[in-house]
C-alpha cells in the first residue's frame, strides 16, 4: 500500500506542475501524460494487492 500512496503523491505532484505550465507546450504533455500513467499504475498496484492471494499462517 505504501508503493500505491507514493504513486498517487507523484501523480498529485505532476498535476500541479503540469497546472503551472502553459497548456500548448511539450512540458505539458509530458506531464499530463506523467499523470495518466503513474494514477494507471497505482490504480494497477491497487488491484494487485486487493486481489492478491492470502498467505496462509
Amino acid at each position: 500500500m505504501r508503493t500505491v500512496a507514493t504513486l498517487v503523491a507523484l501523480s498529485m505532484v505532476a498535476a500541479l506542475f503540469a497546472s503551472a505550465v502553459d497548456r500548448y507546450t511539450a512540458v505539458w504533455a509530458a506531464l499530463a501524460w506523467a499523470v495518466v500513467v503513474l494514477f494507471t499504475a497505482a490504480l494497477l498496484r491497487l488491484h494487485n494487492v486487493i486481489n492478491s492471494p492470502e498467505e496462509e499462517q
